[in-house]
């Protein structure tokens, strides 16, 4: 269906009565008939694509700035600012600065093809939602090299055995 600001919305149905719009809301109460048409009241307020953040914007915005600092420099270092803001969609997962002080001199900073290549080892081509994990899955990266996944209690998420997702399903532009 497309919207009066001429965005299109996509509808599915779950269980023969749930309905979601976009992957993102829920409609909770359904066929409210007014005198000049219907409303339909969802959970969370649609965001057209041209307002949602890019995967950049996405980490240097408040509060989560506070989080990925050198995330964000080493990205700018390599100059992959551009291919994080190109319509994608890519599945980006973040390292904070926590995880990056975790591994100390392991990363060569100034060797601009390492520091590319972890970082391209952190992303996968197209949109990868926590639900579509399954345990002992996997994924190629943009560096090529596979990452392994396991579920734990459906909802803890671990990659190769050893970081686990502490935040998901952050959606944005790209």
């Amino acid at each position: 269906a497309t919207t009066l600001s001429g965005e299109t919305l996509s509808f599915d149905t779950l269980y023969d009565h749930i309905i979601t719009i976009n992957d993102e809301s829920q409609v909770i109460f359904k066929d409210n008939l007014v005198m000049n048409g219907v409303i339909h009241v969802i959970d969370e307020v649609l965001i057209p694509p041209a307002y949602q953040p890019d995967i950049v914007d996405f980490l240097t915005s408040e509060p989560r700035e506070q989080y990925f600092n050198i995330l964000v420099d080493l990205v700018v270092q390599v100059n992959l600012t551009g291919a994080l803001q190109s319509p994608g969609p890519f599945t980006l997962f973040a390292p904070t600065d926590a995880a990056f002080a975790q591994i100390g001199d392991f990363i060569d900073v100034n060797n601009a093809t390492q520091v590319t290549d972890v970082l391209l080892y952190h992303v996968l081509s197209g949109i990868v939602l926590a639900e579509d994990i399954d345990d002992d899955s996997t994924a190629t990266t943009l560096s090529g090299e596979t990452l392994s996944f396991d579920t734990l209690y459906d909802h803890i998420i671990t990659i190769n055995d050893e970081s686990q997702v502490i935040f998901k399903d952050n959606l944005v532009m790209n």
